[in-house]
């Protein structure tokens, strides 16, 4: 692997910075206690200002509107906006997971219709997986979609939906047949406009402006055209899913942790205690030896992943080890953080604690760390800790 940036790459990050550096950093504070991100025409002109550099539609073919960038430049566009603002980093991936399951479909159909309004940031997607009941498995969903006439009938809740209460768009894993497991797992778009679904915002620790909602489906008709996965198709095309979008986390916490590295690195140069900086203090050493490893190791792994991707290698183990060590690794760094720079670290007026508590939520979403571990020896094993 050549870990040097290709001119392409270094131009679109560097360019990339410039846009962050003039549009976001300045406000991001006061974007982020607003939560400005929840405000659909606020992120459909982020969506918009961001799209030129792939961070809406990276992967996706060109024909479709998309930039056809290979998965490792995309991951570098989302390290350097997770530098900046996580909350907006996170937005995106949604966005560009679910264009990437849209363009992989069968339906060509729904891709002309859709999809390049998509790629433009025009319309909002997210992708209802997750339920009450249902969390880092989705083989056991109850969410229904019965066969009606011309079309389905969608019932069901899903809830901590990224970008849901926001969304035009939802593409909703449902079963055909409860009594089949995921076997009877399907994947249907719902257009919010042609089929309304009622969304409740949810409130959390961190990552305050990044929209996540419940959602719920009641007796909602989906034209037959808008099928994207037959049921029974379902786990194959969420496989493929998991691995961007764990593999997008995972380069989502190196850009954090190394805000936090950089933020921890500044103060310990300057800050003065007991006649010194407070850098040369060993301890102080100690603990940015180690967000400085930790970081790098993490973007080792997160680089492996999107490499075997881009090889069209099937990534799962690697996605979910790199997902596993570097979202944990950022939690720790940017606690760390908070550590060197003492009352500071925990003062709303720096942004310390908005790293750390951002850092926080990443060791959840797309399976728990303890899944992802379960993934990982499940590999080296061959014996499954979960059905």
């Amino acid at each position: 692997m050549d870990f040097s940036l290709t001119w392409q790459q270094q131009t679109v990050v560097d360019q990339l910075e410039k846009f962050l550096k003039k549009e976001v950093a300045p406000y991001v504070e006061e974007y982020d206690k607003k939560k400005i991100l929840r405000d659909p025409s606020k992120l459909k002109e982020f969506f918009r200002q961001l799209q030129p550099f792939g961070a809406i539609s990276g992967p996706i073919p060109e024909e479709y509107g998309g930039m056809g960038l290979d998965y490792t430049s995309t991951g570098l566009v989302f390290q350097k906006i997770a530098e900046y603002w996580a909350s907006l980093a996170g937005t995106c991936l949604i966005q560009v997971a679910g264009a990437r399951l849209l363009a992989e479909s069968q339906n060509k159909g729904i891709i002309e219709k859709y999809l390049p309004e998509v790629c433009a940031g025009n319309l909002i997607l997210c992708s209802g997986i997750t339920e009450p009941n249902v969390g880092s498995n989705p083989a056991y969903i109850t969410t229904t979609m019965k066969k009606e006439g011309t079309g389905y009938r969608v019932n069901g809740q899903k809830t901590w939906i990224s970008n849901g209460s926001v969304s035009d768009l939802a593409l909703v894993v449902a079963t055909g047949d409860r009594s089949l497991g995921p076997k009877g797992l399907g994947i249907i778009l719902v257009d919010r406009r042609e089929s309304p679904y009622g969304t409740r915002e949810l409130e959390k620790l961190g990552l305050k402006a990044f929209p996540t909602s419940e959602m719920s489906f009641e007796e909602v008709f989906v034209p037959e055209e808008n099928l994207i996965v037959t049921p029974g198709g379902g786990m194959r095309n969420l496989g493929r899913t998991f691995e961007l979008a764990r593999s997008l986390m995972s380069v989502t916490s190196v850009g954090l942790a190394r805000a936090a590295l950089a933020m921890a690195v500044c103060y310990a140069q300057e800050r003065e205690q007991w006649g010194k900086k407070i850098g040369s203090h060993q301890l102080i050493q100690e603990m940015i030896y180690n967000m400085k490893s930790r970081t790098e190791a993490s973007y080792l792994l997160v680089m492996r992943a999107f490499w075997l991707m881009d090889s069209g290698i099937k990534c799962e183990a690697e996605s979910s080890l790199a997902k596993a060590y570097s979202t944990e690794a950022a939690v720790r760094t940017t606690r760390e953080c908070m550590q060197i720079m003492g009352g500071y670290g925990y003062s709303e007026e720096y942004p310390a604690e908005r790293l750390y508590r951002d850092a926080s939520m990443q060791t959840i979403p797309d399976g728990t760390t303890q899944i992802q571990q379960m993934i990982v020896a499940r590999d080296l094993l061959g014996l499954a800790a979960f059905a």
